[in-house]
């Protein structure tokens, strides 16, 4: 979950951890949105959400961990649109 630390990212990170099986991948700047999924152990999901503090534009870490995730959702792409698209107009 690329951007599991903004609004959206964190709803969603919430959501798969209370309502599915499934494993994430967290990854943002921050983590204060979504610090009550990570800290207490005694949680259903324990162990089942990893936090990676990363800035996606200069970590090399990122291509690993998107290499070993079975799903990528991008979250912060809007926010950084203009990382990946020059002009807006023509997506």
């Amino acid at each position: 979950m690329i951007g599991a630390g903004g609004f959206i990212g964190s709803h969603l990170c919430e959501k798969l951890m209370n309502e599915t099986p499934h494993k994430v991948f967290a990854l943002d700047v921050y983590n204060d949105k979504i610090k009550h999924l990570l800290e207490p152990d005694t949680l259903p999901w324990a162990g089942r959400i990893q936090f990676h503090r990363l800035n996606i534009k200069h970590d090399s870490r990122l291509e690993g961990l998107i290499k070993i995730a079975d799903l990528v959702s991008l979250c912060s792409l809007l926010k950084m649109q203009s990382f990946f698209v020059s002009d807006n107009f023509s997506v």
